[in-house]
């Protein structure tokens, strides 16, 4: 919403479409009227869908084919990374050339900086914590978060909770949900006073 300027009439591409993070940033690029693009394993597809994307399947389409596939080759004008790591990489082969724009929220580690300086395009990290730690744009992530709140009081912006319900006996079960990757959205865990 910020960093991007993600707008109608724009190609977006999100990674991890399918994650707690990724749910939110397709419906955010829907809302706004660009077309939503957004990686996924082939189980998840279909939630992809529904959200609003054209789900890519990360496991067996490679960057260059869902680029020419989906652009023509030119590439997307916002790619949102939510995964880190090598899809950092990636996102730096699929963003357009000059008018481009990689957002990440895993930015950390090593990355080779060249494809997406070939291409011209700018990329920004994300920390979205820092605020809350710091002080520092507090006034400016609360307009970000009104304007949030205000898509979910319109109906076009849902957070994606996975249907499992957890109690803290249940915890371990939990955490392996999220570290295997099958949890849809965000898990819960029930706590009762």
């Amino acid at each position: 919403m910020d960093r991007a300027g993600v707008r109608a009439g724009q190609k977006v591409l999100v990674h991890g479409g399918a994650g707690g993070v990724g749910s939110v940033a397709v419906q955010i690029a829907a809302a706004r009227g660009a077309e939503v693009f957004a990686t996924a394993s082939a189980a998840r597809t279909p939630l992809v869908q529904r959200l609003g994307a054209v789900p890519i399947d990360y496991t067996s389409v490679p960057v260059e084919r869902y680029v020419a596939e989906h652009t023509g080759g030119a590439g997307f004008d916002i790619v949102f990374d939510t995964v880190g790591g090598p899809v950092l990489d990636a996102s730096f082969e699929a963003v357009r050339t000059c008018t481009g724009h990689v957002v990440s929220a895993l930015g950390w580690g090593t990355h080779a900086l060249a494809p997406l300086s070939f291409r011209a395009a700018t990329y920004s990290g994300i920390f979205t914590l820092l605020p809350m730690l710091t002080g520092r744009g507090r006034e400016h992530h609360g307009e970000i978060l009104r304007e949030a709140a205000a898509l979910v009081d319109e109906g076009k912006l849902r957070p994606l909770l996975d249907g499992t319900r957890y109690t803290p006996a249940d915890v371990a079960d939990a955490q392996r949900s999220v570290e295997s990757g099958t949890a849809d959205g965000k898990v819960v865990v029930d706590v009762e006073p």
